[in-house]
């Protein structure tokens, strides 16, 4: 499984370029959202490397390849889960280093430094539209896949902004969440997530075993 995670790290560090760039870009296009910048980028770049990783693998026709071998289906599956929490990971430490260097050379961003609530939102976020993603990318592929991976990609754009227009009218019930406590939110939160993604393995590595090749 590990080989198959360094497999997908190999191929996309060609792209290492292309994401600063797309960094870059939406630090600018989103620099109206304050202190949700980082959420916006995070989850964008992140689900990016998410969508990028499916396409090389299609257009090397990877499936095939491993499906000739003696590589048990689940390792498959869970290599491209595994790999969320790397790309993801990547994502994060990029933008937390764009965003403190950026203010610095006077590119406009209203955002200087990324806090860890935000980072720890934007991971999330990835997490949840991963969830949703892949168990139609194992059942059908990526070419046959395309449409909902742009329909989740813009949604991953839009998502962040859609938040922070809700949360700058701090409705009641945040107030009440926020009473809570910091820690029990995020326990909540983390169990949700990791919980979706549990369900969203069992449903890929399921679809991903009556996939013909």
């Amino acid at each position: 499984m590990v080989t198959l995670v360094l497999k997908d790290l190999l191929v996309q560090k060609k792209l290492l370029g292309l994401e600063l760039a797309y960094i870059l870009v939406l630090s600018y296009a989103f620099r109206t959202m304050g202190e949700w910048l980082p959420l916006s980028i995070i989850s964008t770049v992140g689900f990016m490397f998410v969508i990028l990783s499916g396409a090389w693998d299609d257009r090397a026709s990877a499936d095939r390849l491993w499906n000739s071998l003696p590589v048990p289906k689940w390792q498959i599956v869970g290599s491209r889960y595994l790999a969320v929490f790397v790309w993801t990971a990547l994502a994060a430490v990029l933008t937390c280093i764009a965003l403190v260097v950026l203010p610095k050379l006077g590119f406009p961003t209203t955002s200087e430094g990324v806090s860890l609530d935000k980072a720890a939102a934007g991971v999330g976020t990835v997490m949840v539209l991963t969830s949703i993603f892949l168990p139609v990318y194992f059942a059908f592929g990526y070419t046959k896949s395309r449409v909902l991976n742009i329909l989740v990609f813009t949604s991953s754009i839009s998502l962040a902004g859609m938040v922070s227009n809700f949360m700058a009218g701090r409705p009641a019930w945040v107030e009440a969440v926020a009473q809570i406590g910091s820690f029990s939110m995020w326990g909540a939160s983390t169990f949700v997530v990791i919980l979706l993604l549990a369900l969203s393995f069992a449903l890929s590595l399921k679809l991903y075993q009556r996939r013909e090749f």
